[in-house]
């Protein structure tokens, strides 16, 4: 007689609770893991737009003084009509170099000298930003 009790008590609904119990708290640890694979995924996203933001701001500032320097380069020695420009890390106080391509060259139309610098910064980075201005004199 006891071996049909201790069956009763296997299908109890007692144990049936601790069942269901197991499989809600599987179900909440299921959606807090997926809430914060997403939180991860989203701060990592805002992490890789920051650093091509702080990269698209770097060049535009290294454009801008490549300009400034081929303007002072002509200044000094009329023949000047460009370069490729290496700026290294240490003298950018980052941990990559750059490029400024610099093309002087006189416009058809209007007889003005124009120069264009092309900037590449990081220069071996797979996020590399390139930016090109360019100005009359």
């Amino acid at each position: 007689m006891q071996s049909v009790s201790n069956r009763q008590n296997v299908f109890s609904p007692r144990s049936s609770r601790r069942g269901a119990v197991l499989i809600l708290v599987m179900v909440c640890m299921l959606i807090i893991t997926m809430l914060l694979a997403s939180l991860l995924k989203s701060a990592l996203m805002q992490r890789r737009q920051l650093t091509r933001e702080q990269y698209r701001v770097q060049a535009e500032w290294l454009a801008e003084s490549a300009l400034e320097r081929a303007a002072q380069q002509r200044l000094e020695n009329p023949q000047y009509q460009g370069e490729v420009w290496e700026i290294s890390a240490e003298d950018l106080g980052t941990r990559y170099k750059a490029t400024a391509e610099i093309e002087l060259k006189r416009e058809a139309k209007t007889d003005r000298l124009s120069i264009q610098a092309r900037v590449q910064y990081p220069e071996d980075s797979t996020y590399r930003v390139t930016r090109t201005r360019k100005i009359l004199l």
